[in-house]
């Protein structure tokens, strides 16, 4: 099923906790790779409810700026340590057959970005309220 289907239906998840922190891995993934059509039908969920996030058609945009930066409200801490030790140069290498160094560099931007939004945020709010 998809997450359309599922709001159509008006499922909801076996574990919220679970759910939720999935869905902000996705919503920082979707601030990083500026998709500029993310929709629900992009969200597949599996029987055990697990989120796979696909179609990225329209993602890895050259734009330097977040989409919606409202949407980074909390991170998983591992995928936090991961995007400050991401380098251009270990993206480039990854993506060369798929990315320009234009949208590399929008990445980078907008990871710097991300990175930058969650620190002030655990400044603000704490560690225990921003980091799962």
């Amino acid at each position: 099923m998809d997450d359309a289907e599922r709001v159509q239906k008006k499922i909801t998840a076996p574990d919220t906790d679970k759910w939720n922190k999935q869905m902000y891995r996705v919503r920082v993934f979707d601030e990083l790779v500026y998709d500029t059509d993310p929709n629900l039908t992009n969200v597949l969920i599996g029987e055990d409810w697990t989120v796979w996030r696909i179609d990225f058609s329209r993602a890895f945009r050259t734009n330097k700026d977040l989409r919606d930066p409202k949407n980074l409200v909390k991170c998983d801490r591992q995928l936090l340590e991961k995007l400050k030790n991401l380098t251009a140069n270990d993206l480039a290498e990854k993506t060369k057959r798929y990315l320009t160094k234009s949208e590399v560099n929008g990445v980078m931007a907008r990871r710097d970005k991300i990175v930058a939004t969650f620190q002030t945020l655990i400044a603000e709010k704490g560690e225990k309220e921003i980091l799962y």
